[in-house]
């Protein structure tokens, strides 16, 4: 039988390849599932169909925000118990998790079948897209609490440290959806709600296999009794952790909708596609890089638990330096061969020597993602809500907004370019500046300790 990786007292290098592997693999399998299934709707169905569904993207995110706010704040809150011993407040975290994601389902889904229309309308769709995204709409969003409280609660298994088990329920659900999706579409002549049922199915299970681990007591923390339950301080907490990550997820629909206008207003049919791809492509290499990140929470929220101060402060040196390095070998062939990347997602596209420079200058900044990410972590593992919640708000609305409203205007497409470099570059200065005063402030409190004699 392996030994399980020990949080409190394993070499945090080891540690974090062990934990990240299966971090890394369970978010690239979500991307390729949501690529599948587009070229499913695609095939099966038609261009209007894979538009239709493609308008649904802002929706589908507010599900996705709302379990990231449930996921994020249960999940610092039990690692902080867990590190603390505190069973107490361990036996509380599940039950809350529950009736979060039961009153926003109950929310979203009655929204979503009284205004399902009115909502797709909203995004621009019209005549044959207006059609297939309404039918695939009103099933799908029938699904809401499997997948709000599913990937919530398999969040509290991540933040155990065990995400190698969390990462085989998500590869289960994934490769049941890419079963399901050509039968419900194709065999049984099922159309747009055939591919909106596979999924629904899919998540079904996740959350059946997912409620059995804790029910079969396989947690290695104290759930208690499988149940709904509010206990105001724990909703509390939750509230004040899960914030910060609900706005990071609106706040890119609010940046992804200006950095689309201003595309159009400056930009030409090409410029628009190109960018479309560039940004599909960072996106591609960030997953990997935000799931070797996530074994952070648990190591720096069970060992700030357990007041292992030093061990935090050397979590998020480590885990920086690891994806830093990480990012630099994904971005190789990408930065000495962009032309033959970008014929991945565009085989007929010929780019200007200009193309090339603003790819290879956007993908650059990869390197500052990991020094911003972990911050944002550090704040959130701990505690720090505010700190959290504030820092993305302060990058949209005093770096990027004024970036973006005022480059293009002097530098035309390419100012576009322009202001997403000197935002990512300002904002990881700023994480890291406030990160690392927060780490002084871990340091002070291990000397004071050591000069106590404790």
């Amino acid at each position: 039988m392996k030994k399980r990786p020990d949080i409190l007292k394993d070499n945090l290098w080891k540690l974090m390849w062990k934990l990240s592997l299966p971090g890394i693999l369970g978010m690239m399998v979500i991307s390729i599932n949501s690529l599948v299934d587009s070229i499913y709707v695609s095939y099966f169905i038609g261009a209007d169909a894979f538009a239709g569904v493609s308008l649904l993207f802002p929706l589908t995110l507010v599900i996705t925000s709302i379990t990231v706010f449930i996921a994020a704040g249960s999940s610092s809150v039990l690692s902080r118990a867990i590190g603390s011993d505190d069973k107490n407040t361990q036996q509380k975290v599940l039950p809350n998790l529950i009736a979060l994601s039961m009153i926003s389902s109950i929310i979203i889904i009655v929204s979503g079948v009284l205004f399902s229309e009115e909502l797709i309308a909203v995004m621009g769709g019209t005549d044959a897209m207006f059609e297939h995204g309404v039918s695939y709409f009103k099933v799908y969003i029938l699904g809401a609490f499997f997948n709000i409280y599913g990937l919530s609660a398999n969040g509290l298994i991540r933040s155990e440290g065990k995400i190698k088990q969390a990462m085989t329920f998500t590869v289960m659900s994934v490769i049941m959806n890419i079963m399901l999706t050509p039968l419900f579409i194709h065999t049984f002549s099922m159309n747009i709600e055939g591919a909106a049922w596979s999924s629904i199915i899919s998540m079904l299970l996740y959350a059946i296999a997912t409620s059995f681990y804790f029910i079969k007591g396989k947690a290695s923390f104290s759930t208690g009794k499988f149940k709904i339950g509010i206990e105001k301080d724990i909703i509390k907490d939750v509230i004040n952790i899960g914030t910060s990550a609900f706005v990071m997820q609106l706040s890119n629909v609010v940046k992804q909708f200006f950095l689309f206008r201003t595309l159009t207003w400056y930009g030409t049919s090409h410029d628009i596609t190109f960018f479309s791809a560039a940004f599909r492509l960072f996106s591609f290499l960030a997953i990997p890089v935000l799931g070797l990140l996530q074994p952070m929470q648990p190591i720096i929220g069970i060992n700030y638990g357990a007041s292992n101060i030093q061990r935090c402060i050397e979590t998020v040196k480590i885990f920086r330096i690891g994806s830093i390095l990480f990012v630099a070998v994904l971005m190789i062939p990408v930065l000495l061969f962009p032309e033959h990347c970008i014929e991945l997602l565009l085989p007929d596209i010929v780019l200007s020597s200009a193309d090339i420079i603003n790819l290879r200058s956007i993908l650059a900044v990869l390197l500052l993602l990991p020094i911003a990410s972990s911050g944002i972590i550090l704040f959130q593992a701990t505690g720090k809500g505010k700190l959290a919640s504030l820092l993305p708000i302060g990058r949209q609305v005093v770096l990027f907004l004024p970036l973006i409203l005022i480059l293009p205007r002097l530098y035309n497409v390419d100012g576009i370019y322009y202001a997403l470099i000197i935002e990512n570059v300002l904002y990881a200065l700023l994480v890291w500046i406030v990160s690392r005063n927060e780490l002084r402030k871990f340091s002070n409190v291990v000397s004071t300790e050591v000069a106590l004699g404790k």
